[in-house]
């Protein structure tokens, strides 16, 4: 019994670490070919292609979100400056306002087909799992997925 914990707990360190073994690479990668002058964030995005996505500031504070290809080098980084985006706060007002029944469970960026995305997850009315895609330019709508339970 005592080995079959240690071997679960050692699993899941590593499975933990493969996940996050790409970060320090996406933060510095981040911060040569973008604004970026320090990496506050990292967090990773499973869309068509995985995605880590690097939030930081670059010069007099402006903030920004690069989105670091992983498995296919080939693909550039693409960056999104706040100042020039719809930010977290002003996307989950404005979702908030549409969907008044609705569980939030999260909201993180996301992109696909090169185009960055805030992605709101949540439960509907119905009990339903949701996940709503917004342009993270200007809020717009752009994908929606419903999955019954």
């Amino acid at each position: 019994m005592l080995l079959l914990f240690f071997l679960f707990f050692y699993l899941y360190i590593q499975i933990i670490q493969d996940k996050t073994s790409t970060y320090e690479d996406s933060k510095q990668v981040a911060m040569n070919e973008t604004p970026l002058n320090t990496a506050d964030t990292v967090t990773r995005y499973h869309g068509a292609s995985r995605y880590d996505i690097v939030a930081g500031e670059g010069a007099e504070g402006a903030k920004g979100i690069a989105f670091v290809p992983v498995n296919n080098k080939d693909k550039g980084i693409i960056y999104q400056t706040v100042s020039k985006a719809t930010t977290k706060k002003e996307m989950l007002s404005s979702w908030q306002s549409s969907c008044n029944e609705c569980d939030l469970l999260s909201i993180q960026p996301a992109i696909d087909k090169d185009k960055p995305l805030w992605e709101i997850t949540y439960l509907d009315h119905q009990n339903r799992y949701v996940l709503d895609y917004y342009r993270m330019r200007n809020g717009e709508f752009y994908e929606q997925l419903r999955f019954k339970q």
